[in-house]
């Protein structure tokens, strides 16, 4: 048995000596000499009226200003900036690191947290638990309007059989939780998490009692910065119909939040289909078009441009996207991007650097594409710049799979007037 002063320092050890084969109970039993060693103590829980556990002998908001916490929480739902320090009054309430809070939905993971614990959740993002681990399976019920600890849900035993508590959370000092769930209005799940040291024991049912106070300020609050992050969306997207560029403003799912009167008719080419989807009627761009808002990282240095080829009765089109930056508000409103569309005039070819800039093309690929725009052979570009047809030829390949086409006369029907003889 261990005393209480040093049992946290010993735990540690257990843990290690764990994976070299020491008997489970001794690290269970280290685990109950840190919930002594830090004053949780299954004797100074109460059992309340309605079933939960509260400890009554003080008031753990004593040391929290409630009302001047609530203004705070208030002011971050619409300056998402101030969130951090509203998440530091609450680790405060729970002897915590820091808080956060994330969006769980699909695509890179969206998180404000306190800036003491700000690269650890980056790191845990970036694990394979980020969509799924077991303390989001169990903590996050969608029918229970409070905030739970670990304790609520597992048993000691559970924790430390838990790889995500036992090489993620633990090996960055974490490994204990109060947390909650909070429906956003882009139909995200938020959760807000609190997060403690290991070694300091875990988040008592009182703390989590208290801080069950302050939920529905907390959900209220993060109600009004979903709805100003869609505000902003379309404002950007009216502001882009007075200088003539159809636009929509769209989630990482491709439904579409606001869209200006040019965009709604630009149909054929691309409209609002069921269930306020983007619909592009070539079915190439609207692959690339998913596959861009898939890769949120990428559109988020350089945006996307996808080339959709002319009709008869509408000129060819260049569909940007680029993500909107809402200042923190896209975790409330979802990964919102603008879509706009520019129509490419037929009287000349685009320059090589506007092809570089649309489609990323490397320089020689763009001066590939623009050659044969205005009428070069495949062999005359060859001979003129010194470079064999075969390397040619493969920087043209490269040229299709960036526009999306297939064949040198799509190419040219797609970016400019003349047909190149092939």
């Amino acid at each position: 048995m261990h005393d209480g002063q040093d049992c946290a320092v010993v735990h540690l050890g257990c843990a290690k000596r764990k994976a070299g084969g020491s008997h489970p109970h001794k690290v269970i039993t280290c685990v109950r000499h840190i919930l002594l060693a830090t004053g949780f103590n299954q004797a100074d829980r109460v059992v309340s009226p309605n079933g939960s556990f509260h400890q009554s002998r003080h008031n753990l908001l004593e040391s929290v200003k409630y009302e001047t916490l609530v203004d705070q929480i208030y002011e971050a739902g619409v300056v998402p900036e101030h969130w951090p320090q509203v998440f530091d009054r609450l680790a405060e309430m729970a002897d915590a690191e820091g808080a956060m809070l994330f969006a769980v939905a699909p695509g890179a993971p969206r998180f404000i947290s306190s800036a003491k614990i700000h690269e650890r959740i980056d790191r845990w993002t970036k694990s394979p638990f980020a969509h799924r681990n077991p303390r989001s399976d169990r903590l996050i019920p969608p029918n229970e309007a409070r905030f739970l600890t670990d304790l609520d849900k597992f048993t000691l035993e559970e924790l430390e059989n838990e790889s995500f508590y036992t090489d993620i959370l633990r090996p960055g000092g974490l490994g204990w939780c109060a947390g909650t769930s909070i429906r956003a209005p882009s139909g995200d799940t938020l959760v807000l998490s609190i997060e403690k040291a290991w070694a300091n024991g875990p988040v008592p049912r009182a703390v989590a009692d208290q801080l069950d106070m302050l939920r529905p300020h907390l959900a209220r609050a993060a109600v009004l910065a979903g709805r100003l992050g869609f505000e902003r969306a379309r404002t950007a997207v009216a502001t882009l119909e007075m200088i003539g560029l159809p636009a929509a403003a769209v989630t990482d799912a491709g439904r579409v939040v606001a869209a200006n009167p040019g965009f709604l008719a630009s149909a054929p080419a691309v409209g609002v289909g069921a269930q306020n989807q983007v619909q592009f009627s070539a079915a190439v761009v609207q692959q690339m078009f998913l596959e861009a808002l898939a890769q949120p990282s990428s559109l988020a240095r350089t945006g996307r441009s996808i080339p959709v080829a002319g009709t008869a009765a509408s000129p060819p089109l260049i569909a940007h996207v680029l993500p909107l930056r809402l200042g923190g508000l896209d975790v409330f409103a979802g990964a919102v991007s603008i879509l706009f569309l520019t129509p490419l005039t037929p009287q000349s070819s685009p320059a090589p650097e506007m092809l570089r800039a649309l489609f990323d093309l490397t320089p020689a690929e763009a001066r590939i594409a623009s050659l044969l725009i205005d009428g070069n052979t495949l062999d005359t570009i060859s001979k003129a710049h010194s470079v064999s047809l075969n390397t040619v030829r493969t920087q043209l390949k490269s040229v299709f799979l960036k526009t999306g086409v297939d064949r040198q006369v799509d190419l040219v029907s797609l970016l400019g007037q003349r047909q190149a003889s092939l």
